[in-house]
């Protein structure tokens, strides 16, 4: 069925930002594709290299991931032997890289690289825009209730 060009532009900003979220996802995973990784996937990668060592919390915390979803993405990486866990304090466990997801971080961000550097020119100078607005949705939606009520 053709696509309705009489309808009105949908107004939702969940989904507006849902669309934009999946279509730009896409063409990142296209993109590290030939490395058997996803943007999620490489995101840990990249953060707990940044880290060097980081508890499963904060890397939640620090990609605004629920703790199921990491756990999920943790377990393949685990099984491909690029991410090794240690305990840490009571139940906390520690990530850090092995050799072997290092050398898969430091392939894959050349792709990635190309990726982002072509994503972040297409906005030209609205780019830092773009980010604070992002920031600003954040920060709104982290300040309101389900009601979209303020939160005190």
């Amino acid at each position: 069925m053709p696509p309705d060009t009489d309808s009105p532009r949908i107004l939702c900003g969940c989904t507006n930002l849902k669309i934009a979220a999946r279509a730009t996802g896409r063409l990142y995973d296209r993109a590290l594709a030939p490395f058997d990784l996803n943007t999620m996937q490489y995101a840990i990668l990249a953060n707990v290299a940044r880290a060097g060592r980081i508890p499963t919390m904060a890397l939640s915390d620090r990609l605004s991931i629920e703790r199921t979803a990491l756990y999920r993405a943790l377990a393949v990486l685990e099984r491909r032997r690029l991410i090794r866990t240690e305990a840490g304090r009571g139940r906390e466990q520690i990530l850090s890289l092995t050799e072997a997801g290092e050398a898969l971080r430091i392939r894959a961000k050349a792709a990635w690289a190309v990726t982002q550097d072509a994503f972040v020119g297409a906005f030209g100078e609205d780019w830092p825009t773009f980010l604070r607005m992002l920031d600003r949705a954040r920060a709104i939606s982290d300040g309101m209730s389900d009601t979209g009520e303020a939160v005190p």
